[in-house]
């Protein structure tokens, strides 16, 4: 009977996604997905994968999750759920659990990503720097981002919480734009225009400003319109989050000197891939005045791996 060393958990704002570990590698047969809505506790939700998995023994549990790690007692920001080192523990029978943030994982899972995952977005004729540091960043239930330093010492993540940075703006237009995300909240955020609800939110201001009706759709079927050329404020909505988030890439390649390349991540921008591939993203990304020829040699790939900071878990086990 195999050994299972241990589980690795990625929990987000809206999936939680589970793998059972076997020497320090992920065992793909075992990767399992729930939503969180399903469940009243983060316990529940691992009872039940282990249950479906026939109660393997777990010597360590490493639980990456969308939160600030603080201590053995992390609050979710985008879900109720509060997660505890000792309650996660006796479900696994005892298990070592150690918490990280899910763009930690993200960041120690970049050197164990299949190649074939990833989607070219900007090649530069020739790169700056090749070991140097990396940054992933993903829009999806939240914002954020994390860099891959590499040190004489080893690897090191660099963590924070990017999403809560205020939203840069820089035409009339999008002036308007902020102060309608920041309605009633004092001010917008990467996070308000960066996510599922900021897609929704963009595509309601554009209503607003062609005088239509604001239309009751989630954020995936305004990207499906807009991918698919079927409505015109969905394509306006697109372009304008794709351009917020290549100004945002940009500005954090330039804090983080993420030269050894940039992966993007998160389902709202895998969703609308189409439109990074369009001018407004790069032109965003690139127009850093004096240092718009350092960021165009940083190379940037689209991640298509959902599953992706279960295997930096696996790694920090």
């Amino acid at each position: 009977m195999s050994h299972f060393q241990g589980l690795a958990a990625d929990i987000g704002g809206t999936n939680t996604r589970l793998a059972l570990v076997e020497n320090g590698k992920v065992r793909e047969e075992t990767i399992a997905r729930f939503r969180n809505a399903d469940f009243d506790t983060p316990e529940d939700a691992i009872d039940s994968y282990l249950t479906d998995t026939g109660r393997p023994a777990c010597g360590a549990a490493v639980i990456a999750i969308a939160a600030p790690i603080d201590g053995t007692a992390i609050q979710m920001t985008n879900h109720p759920w509060t997660f505890r080192a000792d309650c996660i523990g006796k479900v696994l029978g005892g298990a070592n659990v150690t918490f990280l943030n899910d763009f930690e994982a993200l960041a120690y899972s970049l050197d164990r990503i299949d190649p074939a995952r990833l989607k070219p977005l900007h090649q530069p004729l020739q790169q700056l720097r090749t070991n140097a540091t990396r940054l992933v960043v993903g829009a999806g239930t939240g914002f954020n981002a994390a860099a891959l330093f590499r040190t004489a010492r080893g690897d090191h993540v660099g963590i924070g919480e990017c999403g809560h940075s205020t939203l840069p703006v820089e035409t009339d237009a999008e002036l308007r734009l902020w102060s309608y995300l920041a309605l009633n909240r004092g001010r917008a955020s990467m996070e308000r225009a960066l996510s599922g609800n900021g897609l929704r939110e963009i595509f309601e201001w554009f209503c607003l400003e062609q005088g239509k009706p604001i239309e009751t759709r989630t954020p995936a079927e305004i990207a499906g319109l807009a991918v698919s050329g079927s409505d015109a404020v969905c394509e306006a909505a697109a372009r304008q989050w794709v351009t917020f988030l290549g100004r945002v890439v940009g500005d954090l390649a330039l804090t983080f000197m993420s030269l050894g390349g940039i992966v993007l991540t998160g389902g709202v921008t895998r969703s609308l891939a189409r439109y990074l591939a369009e001018p407004e993203f790069l032109t965003a990304f690139r127009s850093k005045g004096r240092q718009s020829e350092l960021v165009s040699g940083i190379p940037v790939h689209l991640l298509d791996d959902d599953f992706a900071a279960l295997a930096g878990c696996a790694s920090r086990m």
